[in-house]
């Protein structure tokens, strides 16, 4: 999992500098950070395993307005996987782009993010949020090659986000979910930060 969310990191290194700003206050980075975790929340996790209402909540009917990324970027993003980019503008926030493959993964990636506000967004959804209920957070700290900061995830679901896991997989949901991300320092990289969980489906 490590492995492919640095590769599409660093590919995000590639892309057009228009889309790289280097400034941006805390408050700016905060919103953003909390506008990737909801959109993280929402869309990637309550519809894991099911990239039909993946994009279907990140369509631009859907509760946040997604639009579809241009070619370029999507390309970038999803090299040789199948699957969709969008691309989420709101005035005030920095840009925020989900990526849905069909193997299995959903990232969500922010142009402005603080690693701060990233643990305790995260931590709000799934203690009183959209998940509360619903799932345990267990946390592991760590850097890159490169020395960019690194959060490992367990999502441990519980109740009726297990319940509905477990619908759709087939098994009794239980399973941990990763959910890694990763934050650069501000300027370094396109987008500072990228959120990612998967769960690949069962062949049948």
């Amino acid at each position: 999992m490590r492995i492919v969310i640095t590769a599409v990191v660093l590919l995000l290194a590639s892309l057009s500098p228009a889309m790289a700003q280097s400034g941006g206050d805390y408050r700016l980075r905060d919103e953003t950070s909390r506008l990737a975790v909801a959109v993280l929340g929402r869309i990637c996790l309550l519809n894991l395993g099911d990239i039909n209402a993946v994009i279907t909540a990140a369509s631009p009917r859907g509760e946040f307005g997604f639009v579809e990324a241009t070619p370029e970027v999507a390309k970038t993003l999803l090299q040789d996987r199948s699957g969709y980019v969008r691309v989420l503008r709101r005035p005030g926030f920095g840009a925020v782009t989900l990526m849905a493959t069909h193997d299995g993964i959903c990232s969500v990636f922010s142009e402005y993010a603080d690693i701060t506000a990233f643990q305790r967004h995260l931590t709000a959804m799934v203690e009183r949020g959209g998940l509360k209920g619903g799932a345990n957070l267990l946390t592991l700290d760590a850097r890159d090659a490169d020395g960019v900061r690194i959060n490992d995830y367990y999502l441990m679901p519980t109740g009726w986000f297990a319940a509905q896991l477990g619908k759709r997989f087939g098994d009794d949901g239980t399973q941990p979910l990763a959910l890694v991300t990763t934050i650069s320092n501000p300027g370094r990289r396109p987008m500072e930060g990228v959120l990612t969980v998967s769960r690949p489906l069962k062949q049948r």
